[in-house]
């Protein structure tokens, strides 16, 4: 399913971090014009907090300059292209920029920002994608745990168990692991109630 794009900017706040004081200025200007707030400084990136994009120098670009690893930052992050030397692009690229702008280019900041938004979000929902595949493949023992437990209490075979624990998923609509963790939890808490 396509997700709609984000093609309006007022209101949000980008951070523009360059050595150049005149590419600060265009660039901050012209993020103005799109009702973008914009700052810029070099080389703390010190007011992140509540920016909503972040535009980076290549060129002098260094790790850590961020505080996010590569590939997790929150928000887009927009590489500012000066030279296109192939080692500076590879460290871009290794940083997993969301879009590219040329300094030669200031004016398409608009299409970059789109573009980098949308880049983003994918980025975002395939890094959530991928933590709840990890956390419920996890929880394959607490799913087995439960059949077991079906079978054991409704003297039910393996597949009919099994239904049950489906069943109950849907109806509670969660996925199957939590599902299963669920009944184990409420079967512990009514034998601990059975003992008092």
């Amino acid at each position: 399913m396509t997700q709609p794009l984000d093609l309006n900017f007022t209101g949000r706040r980008a951070v523009v971090l360059h050595p150049a004081e005149t590419v600060r200025d265009v660039l901050i200007a012209r993020l103005a014009v799109l009702g973008v707030t914009a700052t810029g400084n070099w080389p703390e990136a010190s007011d992140l907090a509540g920016a909503d994009f972040v535009f980076l120098d290549v060129d002098m670009g260094h790790d850590g300059q961020i505080p996010w690893p590569p590939g997790t930052a929150p928000i887009p992050l927009i590489a500012l292209i000066r030279s296109e030397s192939p080692g500076r692009l590879a460290w871009a690229l290794g940083q997993h920029c969301d879009a590219f702008l040329s300094q030669a280019a200031l004016g398409l900041v608009y299409s970059t920002l789109v573009i980098a938004s949308a880049k983003c979000a994918e980025r975002l929902r395939t890094i959530h994608r991928e933590a709840e595949i990890a956390r419920r493949a996890g929880l394959r023992d607490v799913l087995v745990r439960a059949v077991l437990a079906i079978m054991a209490a409704e003297g039910l075979d393996d597949l009919t168990a099994l239904k049950r624990l489906r069943a109950l998923a849907m109806i509670e609509r969660i996925p199957l692991e939590d599902a299963a963790a669920r009944y184990l939890q409420q079967g512990t808490a009514r034998r601990k109630g059975e003992h008092r």
